[in-house]
């Protein structure tokens, strides 16, 4: 008789009405041992399923009795049989303490396991990777002070919380692994570890700085120990990073056959060019202490930097503030590598140009103040670590890249400073001079639509464009560079097209300026006045404020008129002296 009872719909209704100490009794009875035993399969589905985000706080005694029950189900079910329904537990788990609630019997079974151990545990730490990916990255908009906040967004503290379980999971198979040394189950563990260093981690701000160590640096402070105790040389992993990013650049994936002899470090979906980017961060940023000999002296710096950047500029394609700070930092800590005067035979890889863009693009478009300003100042640095010939060919790119004037701007003001730099030497470099300071001229002298052109548009270009040539004129009386040669197509194509280009400009703007002070009476709606700047239409803005666009305006015709005088002027003092 005792055998119809359905023993699982038993222990689901003592849990539901309370009675936990008859619940947990059941195995040891006579009547129902048996029967416990053959449905533990089923029982750890039921169990699991009555835990809930809050009930350790509303009914700790329900969380208790569940943690025993499983506890005393680990110890009866077979344990390949109980690993395979628990694996599959965390992959339907509802919540995180469920997911919390597993990992202790999860952990026993592998002990009791004798074979293929290292193949289970591998098993085991895929789930686990896949529920932790599955976690929503972090959303938040926070700069300056603000980000002392950030601990407290949702997913911030869901991402924190459940790290903060892993630990004491995975550290007794790191203390088994040391005593009796396994090749195959120590990949297995590091690549595990390497794979929380990218999605969701990645996505929290961890500046030590700003965050004051908080919750989120510490995780990744215990994960970046605990991979070193396994791997004494974390640059090893230079490797991989080269072969993910070839990888992820030709948009290849490969699949995971779970073939014995493919090696752990070998699987995408743990050692991947984001996962490897987040062992890069926490081991060169410098917001992590990191134990001695981690990082051996062994390997050239220059292939240390050139590989590293390859995280660099993956993390500056992200547009989330987390990644971004983490790009900027990682960025700042390699070129810091470098000493002064780097050869331009550096620049032989590419990943120096991919650099540029990135920055650039980061500088332009990312909605963060803080991560805009750090980029421009970035590329200024990386830009000056080059001799004077690695300069030119960085600026020369960056220019032919970047279609916005400030950056056109910025670059062109770098120029001019590596021009004085190199008036300073005892012989000017070649790269300022003749045919290449004429190719860099044609390329910055650049009016797209001659006469015609956005003036406004192109206003940063333009004036440190005026600025330099400028420069040119007075610094260079003994005609050192050729400037001299360049100065008829300079006026002609140049300085001559600029002059009608502003007058143009500021004809059309001050009948615009005119149409709105003389309609101020009227409705707003009655004044059909259109305002077009860079390109884009301003058609639905209060007057005053067209007002103040005008006047912006006609100050930076104003200015490059005077730099346009001031720049024929030397031209001619230039001329005169020759």
């Amino acid at each position: 008789m005792e055998q119809s009872i359905d023993i699982v719909d038993l222990v689901s209704k003592l849990l539901d009405s309370g009675k936990y100490k008859e619940a947990i009794s059941l195995p040891t009875e006579q009547q129902y041992e048996e029967n416990f035993k053959d449905n533990c399969w089923d029982l750890i589905a039921i169990v699991i399923g009555k835990i809930h985000d809050d009930t350790i706080v509303i009914k700790p005694s329900l969380h208790g009795t569940c943690e025993e029950l499983l506890s005393i189900i680990v110890q009866k079910v077979l344990p390949e049989e109980g690993l395979l329904e628990f694996i599959e537990q965390i992959e339907l788990a509802k919540n995180d303490a469920q997911f919390g609630i597993i990992l202790t019997p999860l952990q026993n079974l592998l002990h009791r396991i004798t074979t293929k151990k290292g193949r289970c545990l591998e098993w085991c730490l895929n789930s686990i990777s896949t529920y932790i990916e599955n976690i929503p990255t972090p959303e938040y908009q926070l700069e300056g002070k603000e980000r002392l906040l950030m601990d407290s967004e949702p997913n911030v503290r869901r991402i924190i919380k459940v790290y903060t379980m892993l630990p004491s999971f995975y550290n007794p198979f790191i203390i088994e692994v040391l005593k009796q040394p396994d090749v195959r189950t120590n990949q297995i563990i590091n690549a595990f570890l390497i794979s929380l260093l990218g999605k969701p981690l990645l996505f929290i701000d961890m500046d030590p700085e700003s965050s004051a160590k908080s919750e989120a640096w510490k995780c990744c402070s215990t994960i970046i120990q605990d991979i070193c105790t396994l791997e004494n040389d974390v640059l090893k992993f230079l490797t991989y990073l080269e072969i993910c990013y070839k990888e992820h650049q030709k948009s290849k994936s490969k699949t995971d056959d779970s073939d014995e002899e493919k090696s752990p470090y070998d699987h995408r979906e743990k050692l991947n060019i984001t996962s490897l980017s987040g062992l890069y961060y926490a081991s060169l940023s410098g917001h992590f202490k990191m134990p001695e000999n981690s990082l051996p002296y062994v390997y050239s710096t220059e292939y240390v930097v050139n590989t590293v950047l390859l995280s660099v500029v993956h993390l500056l394609s992200f547009t989330e503030y987390g990644p971004l700070a983490k790009g900027i930092t990682l960025c700042e800590a390699v070129l810091n590598r470098l000493t002064r005067n780097v050869s331009h035979i550096l620049l032989s890889s590419s990943i120096h140009f991919d650099l540029c863009k990135s920055l650039s693009n980061v500088a332009i478009y990312s909605t963060y103040e803080s991560i805009r300003k750090n980029a421009v100042n970035i590329i200024g640095a990386h830009i000056n670590k080059f001799e004077y010939k690695g300069r030119y060919m960085l600026i020369k790119y960056l220019i032919g890249v970047t279609n916005h004037s400030g950056m056109i701007g910025y670059a062109i003001t770098i120029f001019k400073n590596s021009i004085d730099d190199a008036f300073k030497e005892p012989v000017l470099h070649e790269c300022f001079t003749g045919t290449q300071l004429s190719s860099m001229i044609k390329k910055i002298c650049y009016l797209p639509y001659g006469e015609e052109s956005d003036i406004v548009e192109l206003a940063d270009q333009i004036i440190s464009t005026l600025n330099l040539l400028r420069y040119l004129a007075l610094k260079d009386t003994g005609n050192i560079t050729g400037i001299q040669d360049f100065f008829p197509t300079i006026e002609t194509d140049y300085i001559n097209k600029l002059r009608i280009g502003l007058n143009m400009s500021k004809a059309h703007y001050e009948v615009k300026l005119k149409d709105i002070e003389e309609g101020k009476t009227l409705p707003e709606e009655a004044m059909n006045v259109s305002i077009n700047v860079g390109g884009n239409m301003l058609q639905q803005i209060p007057t005053e404020n067209k007002k103040e666009i005008i006047h912006s305006a006609l100050n930076a015709f104003h200015l490059i008129e005077g730099l346009v005088a001031r720049l024929s002027e030397c031209i001619n003092i230039n001329k005169m002296q020759t």
